[in-house]
């Protein structure tokens, strides 16, 4: 009898070094972005477009990309999973510049802990991914739906203090580092990364012996 798919891959013949390069010259162009403060001379309605660009254009990349698929089927699930232990320090921060005054108590009482739980969770949905059962399974499904609905509430708590209250002390703080990098690199790779579990979760059930 065998047994079910692990959620760690097995080695394949496919090369990630273009994509682990794209992801590397990415990184290092959001970096220049946020350490130039070009994101304060843009018109606020296109600070939602830095997020969500990058969103896009990956899911389509994964659509009509044979080496994305390749890359997002084969790559070690807990390196994604683990990547969203960065929420601890930013929710962290949040709480930290909001009780020196320097960002909106409104925000940083619902992304502070929302990001603190979502990171610390992080780890145990790490050791989750190397395993196949279905109660494995089903946890680190929840808690990458509780991690996407967290990071989306932030993300409407945001527009709303930039677009509607705008709220000059909550633009200024994403203005300086390490706040600066959130709208250029940081989120958009936690949105990437939640798709890209619940791709490999479908992906592991219908593999399961049990799957209809």
């Amino acid at each position: 009898m065998s047994s079910p798919t692990a959620l760690v891959p097995s080695s394949r013949a496919f090369d990630p070094k273009p994509v682990w390069a794209g992801l590397a010259l990415w990184s290092v162009a959001a970096l220049v972005v946020a350490l130039s403060g070009l994101v304060a001379s843009l018109p606020r309605p296109l600070v939602p477009l830095l997020i969500w660009s990058p969103v896009l254009v990956g899911v389509a990349l994964y659509r009509r990309g044979a080496a994305l698929r390749a890359f997002v089927d084969t790559v070690d699930l807990r390196l994604p999973v683990l990547f969203h232990v960065v929420r601890v320090f930013f929710g962290a921060a949040f709480l930290v510049e909001a009780s020196a005054g320097r960002l909106p108590s409104s925000f940083a009482q619902l992304a502070g802990p929302g990001d603190i739980v979502a990171g610390l969770l992080a780890l145990p949905a790490a050791l989750l991914s190397t395993r196949a059962d279905k109660t494995s399974r089903s946890l680190l499904l929840a808690w990458n739906v509780l991690g996407l609905l967290d990071i989306l509430a932030v993300f409407l708590s945001a527009q709303r203090l930039l677009l509607v209250l705008r709220d000059e002390r909550f633009f200024q703080a994403f203005q300086r580092m390490p706040f600066a990098v959130l709208p250029v690199l940081v989120v958009p790779l936690i949105l990437l990364t939640h798709l890209l579990v619940f791709v490999r979760l479908r992906a592991a059930g219908s593999r399961s012996p049990s799957a209809a």
